[in-house]
């Protein structure tokens, strides 16, 4: 490929009038795969540390040393700017790692996030990673700043399913000297899910120097991939496997709470239980009884001028621990098989009790296991009046791992509700990735039972193929989709039946050779859906005009769109403005863009305008964010489109304003102000946090909404004060 690129970039700039750029690309650097894989030995110690963030005990200066950061930006495999070492120290309970983040002008680090999982990418930062089966794919991550505030994720499949929602009980402390900063973390072995018959894992470690965009790794991670590559990890030795005990957590809860809906006050107080049980050391079920949310905080407001259903991201702490395991095909939005929102939120956004989960989840040698089952109780829905049914829902995954990053794999649901017909769906697909930049995916499903439309072709199943390449400065994609009409995923998530998908992309994003420019960018994507009968549905032509991005993080992008829509049945956009069946053409310019978000102040937004259906469309978004300090952080954001059409003019706005006061990493309150006029809705979600020891937390959580024809007409709609207390027994 690159002695293609060599011949094809120089008729490229001629074409284009193109700036400058570093024709050699990736190609001129180091080959990361290749690069000699790093290690470090884990020493035991026989009694706890104390985490302070001071690196004082003895087996911080006897320990062996892992350093030799090289950078993947702004230079790629050049030595780390500033020195950055750590070691590594284990007891039978805790995992201990211990850092030396160096910085030559202490006073210029970046710290100004301490809430708990807050954007710590937006400062100088550690994350360390841990692939604790060794088997290059799947791992553990877990953050800090200077500031000592924390984020932790799973990692499954490099990157395929990133689960930032996750929460582990873990510790770190950070201090601060006239050198740069300390970090020492204890991870207990109990938050870990791992094969005890090994002795080594893979680690890898990345430095975030923010005032220079700077990102170095310890085990070499180029542009061609990213932090989640797992296969590029290096490797921690000397590990010996605790000694076995129950490892089981139960985490009891009380919630109390004041309603108040339509003038009517209620009270009520519940009980519940959350258990954790490591039936192997890389096998675990979990258990809710009398499932509670309340700490969740609120969906964000959305504005839909589609005709399709909005997609809203899983929140719930229940559902979210491996769940990169339940992932299948292509994934929500676009076709997921299971979809956990389905269970406990009624198709109008209602929340249906939940009487109780099970859940197994982990690996077995060479398999990945998900195992789910719920109940959900009875509700009649206040919004549409019907009566949603007691339903058991059912979800098995299994997937067989190849080769060093290929997997195959099935997935089944079942979702039973009381009185009316239980519906399956089956499905099998298979990921293959043969080389570093390679990737091949398959998936075919099918589903039975449940409601079908008897106007569309009776076949229920699904399926599709998709290649991706890429070595961080080319890319392309294709992929193909078949959807057949009865097709209907009732426990996923699925945007359209009886369709085509044809979808093809590329971009272009070479390093610059001019000072203070890290990147340009183009590329064009082509998506195309079609009927079962080959006419055209939809089209999507997006081509990437002109992109830029400066070494301190700025950005600007221009795009250029055409769209086309078959509509054979009208569809109402809004109360009274109905789009007419027909073709539609339509095209548009954007212009987005960021600025530095290391900043105390910084901005990212987009400018929108152009034809729209058989009318017109402007519209903006932007989102300030501003930082003063570390403990206060605000993010404010308006959105705004401007829709002209034959039926009739409207305007959409839709506001939110984030407002964040971290008193310590353990103690945050946090406010949540949205509107929208599209919806006529006010709302207010008020959350106070206490983390009084790992794992066990106080909730104080106020919501209420209004309705609201505007902002000077609100009227109560309803409010709630929950108090949520929960505590953790680790045996």
């Amino acid at each position: 490929m690159s002695r293609w690129s060599h011949l094809f970039q120089p008729a490229l700039y001629l074409l284009l009038g193109l700036p400058a750029v570093a024709a050699s690309g990736h190609d001129s650097a180091p080959d990361s795969a290749s690069a000699t894989v790093p290690d470090i030995t884990a020493i035991f110690v026989d009694q706890e540390l104390q985490v302070d963030g001071y690196l004082d005990e003895e087996i911080w200066q006897t320990a062996p040393i892992a350093a030799g950061f090289s950078q993947r930006t702004p230079t790629e495999g050049a030595p780390i700017s500033q020195h950055t070492e750590f070691r590594v120290a284990f007891t039978s309970t805790t995992l201990y790692l211990g850092f030396r983040a160096n910085d030559t002008q202490p006073e210029k680090l970046v710290a100004k996030e301490m809430l708990r999982d807050g954007a710590l990418y937006r400062d100088d930062g550690l994350v360390v990673l841990l692939d604790t089966f060794h088997d290059h794919r799947n791992a553990y991550l877990f953050e800090t700043n200077p500031n000592g505030a924390k984020t932790d994720a799973l990692i499954t499949d490099e990157g395929r399913d990133r689960n930032f929602e996750w929460d582990g009980v873990w510790e770190v402390a950070v201090q601060r000297d006239d050198q740069g900063w300390t970090a020492e973390y204890a991870i207990p072995f109990s938050t870990l899910r791992f094969d005890p018959t090994l002795t080594t894992w893979g680690l890898n470690v990345r430095r975030l120097v923010r005032r220079d965009n700077e990102i170095a790794f310890w085990a070499p991670i180029g542009l061609d991939a990213n932090v989640f590559r797992v296969s590029r990890f290096g490797h921690l030795n000397g590990l010996q496997a605790p000694k076995p005990g129950l490892n089981l957590q139960i985490k009891p809860f009380v919630t109390a709470g004041l309603n108040e809906q339509d003038g009517i006050d209620s009270e009520d107080a519940e009980v519940g239980l959350d258990v954790k049980w490591a039936v192997t050391r890389n096998l675990a079920l979990d258990l809710t009884y009398n499932t509670d949310f309340a700490e969740v905080e609120a969906d964000d407001l959305q504005v839909n001028l589609t005709r399709f259903s909005l997609f809203f991201p899983e929140k719930r702490e229940f559902f979210l621990e491996n769940s990169g395991i339940f992932t299948f095909g292509p994934g929500a939005p676009d076709l997921d098989l299971f979809f956990s929102r389905n269970i406990g939120i009624g198709p109008e956004g209602e929340q249906v009790p939940v009487s109780w989960g099970a859940r197994l989840t982990g690996r077995v040698g060479g398999w990945n296991l998900g195992f789910l089952d719920a109940q959900t109780e009875s509700l009649t829905s206040e919004v549409s009046g019907e009566t949603i049914p007691t339903t058991n829902w059912g979800v098995l995954r299994l997937q067989r791992n190849l080769g060093d990053r290929s997997t195959v794999g099935v997935l089944a649901t079942q979702k039973s509700p009381s009185g009316l017909d239980s519906h399956q769906t089956f499905g099998i697909d298979a990921n293959l990735k043969p080389t570093d930049h390679l990737e091949i995916t398959a998936f075919w499903a099918s589903s039975q039972g449940g409601e079908v439309d008897e106007s569309l072709d009776d076949q229920e199943w699904a399926g599709g193929a998709g290649i991706e390449w890429s070595n961080g400065i080319w890319d392309w994609e294709l992929e193909y989709q078949e959807i057949r009409g009865d097709f209907n995923p009732e426990m996923g998530f699925l945007r359209r039946q009886g369709v085509r998908r044809y979808q093809g992309e590329f971009s272009f994003r070479p390093r610059s050779a001019r000072e203070r420019i890290r990147n340009f960018a183009w590329g064009l994507e082509v998506d195309t859906i079609t009927r079962l009968d080959d006419s055209l549905e939809s089209l999507e032509v997006e081509a990437h005009v002109f992109g830029i991005s400066s070494e301190k993080g700025n950005r600007l992008n221009l795009f250029a769109e055409h769209l086309v829509e078959d509509l054979e049945e009208p569809f109402e956009i809004r109360s009274g403005i109905v789009i007419p069946a027909g073709r539609y053409e339509f095209e548009n310019g954007v212009l987005a863009g960021s600025t530095d978000i290391s900043r105390t102040f910084s901005v990212q937004g987009n400018l929108r305008a152009g034809s729209f259906f058989n009318g017109t469309r402007q519209s903006a978004n932007a989102t300030l964010r501003y930082r003063p300090n570390r403990h206060l952080s605000s993010e404010t954001t308006w959105a705004i489109n401007q829709i002209d059409l034959p039926a009739g003019d409207f305007e959409t706005n839709l506001i939110r304003e984030r407002l964040t006061y971290s008193f310590t990493p353990d103690l945050s309150l946090r406010g949540f102000v949205q509107y929208s006029d599209a919806d006529e809705l006010f709302a207010l979600n008020v959350r106070f946090n206490w983390i009084y020891r790992p794992g066990a937390d106080l909730f104080v959580v106020y919501n209420q909404t209004w309705n609201a024809p505007s902002l000077g007409d609100l009227a109560l709609k309803d409010r709630q004060l929950i108090v949520k207390f929960t505590y953790l027994f680790d045996f």
